[in-house]
């Protein structure tokens, strides 16, 4: 695959990238709709009754429906090279299994929507490894929630053919509500519309690693997501690499916005222009110095000239600390969930040599 180096920042000049790959196993044409002339026909509006329901435990589940053998130990490891040693068992299912799960503001008082968790095939076998993390967040919309990442992004469908393609193995999948119940937009951040910082930082991973068998090393760790979710995947990996050590951005603003400064100061930032300031990506990158251990993946819609626009900027802001960053550039694509769809099938394939689940190169 042809590559062209700058700066520091690996950009795509082939249009397929790793979704050529992943599309061998996927069936997301059947699912996503066209109109005659190519153009993409809106995603449907979210459905809890299209998502994975609260599931009914069975034998060998938790309550929520976890198999008991994801039960974390004491003492899991930071991370694993589980590309090389990992021998899949006989009992290795085909797919993965969705599920819908409540994951608690017990720190933040954040009030969540339910979450979505994927869990792999090598999840759900009787003494299995453990995997790293990725933490998705759907954009910001009327309605708008973790559900969007399977009704309009089909995440388990993406999931499930990635797995394919490496032995069963794919991170553990966790898509928690940053938005909050009437689907605002608190930003990502700590403040008068709600502790989402908090949330995403502690609430979440906490509940992550009480409940699953994961990796525990920041190397092992993704947060992502789709337009307000790609921002607050900047913000969060930019200002806490120590827990999020991989960035999916995929189509995320230049930082955290209601609108406008005026607006997002006043309503988000208790009128504080200081504290507006210092929540921008760009100045949490150049305030934190060097990312050596972070990498990260941009993307954007070569139509998308609302949002687009800021990718380049924060690609090269990260490059420039230090971070090792790979961008792709939509080619014919818009602002929309069929974009995402296949930004986020990228994303989370590239995902797969970064921590240790599939060979580099």
């Amino acid at each position: 695959m042809q590559q062209v180096r700058r700066s520091g920042v690996v950009t795509w000049v082939v249009v397929v990238l790793v979704v050529a790959a992943v599309s061998v196993a996927l069936t997301l044409v059947a699912v996503r709709s066209s109109r005659p002339d190519g153009s993409a026909v809106a995603a449907p509006a979210p459905s809890a009754s299209r998502t994975a329901p609260r599931s009914t435990p069975t034998a060998g589940t938790s309550p929520l429906g976890i198999p008991a053998a994801e039960r974390p130990e004491a003492d899991e490891p930071s991370s694993v090279d589980l590309a090389t040693t990992w021998e899949p068992p006989a009992d290795l299912p085909q797919q993965g299994r969705l599920l819908r799960v409540a994951v608690p503001g017990t720190t933040s008082h954040f009030v969540a929507r339910d979450a979505l968790l994927w869990l792999p095939p090598a999840a759900l076998v009787a003494d299995p490894p453990p995997l790293p993390v990725a933490v998705l967040m759907a954009g910001q919309s009327r309605g708008a929630g973790p559900d969007d990442l399977e009704t309009a992004g089909h995440i388990a469908q993406t999931m499930d053919a990635i797995a394919s393609l490496n032995r069963g193995l794919a991170p553990i999948v966790v898509v928690p509500d940053q938005l909050g119940p009437q689907s605002g937009n608190p930003m990502c951040i700590d403040g008068p519309l709600g502790n989402s910082s908090t949330y995403l930082e502690h609430d979440v991973p906490a509940w992550i690693t009480s409940h699953l068998r994961v990796q525990t090393g920041a190397a092992a760790w993704m947060i992502g997501g789709f337009s307000q979710g790609g921002t607050c995947a900047i913000q969060l990996g930019a200002g806490d690499p120590a827990r999020y050590g991989n960035i999916v951005d995929v189509s995320g603003e230049l930082g955290p916005t209601l609108g406008n400064a005026a607006r997002t100061i006043a309503l988000g930032f208790s009128g504080d222009a200081a504290a507006y300031r210092a929540a921008q990506p760009l100045a949490m990158m150049a305030r934190h110095g060097r990312y050596p251990a972070t990498a990260a993946f941009f993307t954007a819609a070569a139509l998308d000239h609302k949002y687009g626009p800021a990718m380049p900027v924060v690609a090269a802001r990260a490059a420039a600390v230090g971070m090792h960053v790979t961008t792709w550039v939509l080619p014919g694509a818009r602002h929309d969930w069929a974009m995402a769809s296949d930004a986020l099938a990228a994303g989370m394939a590239w995902l797969e040599p970064h921590v240790g689940l599939a060979a580099s190169g």
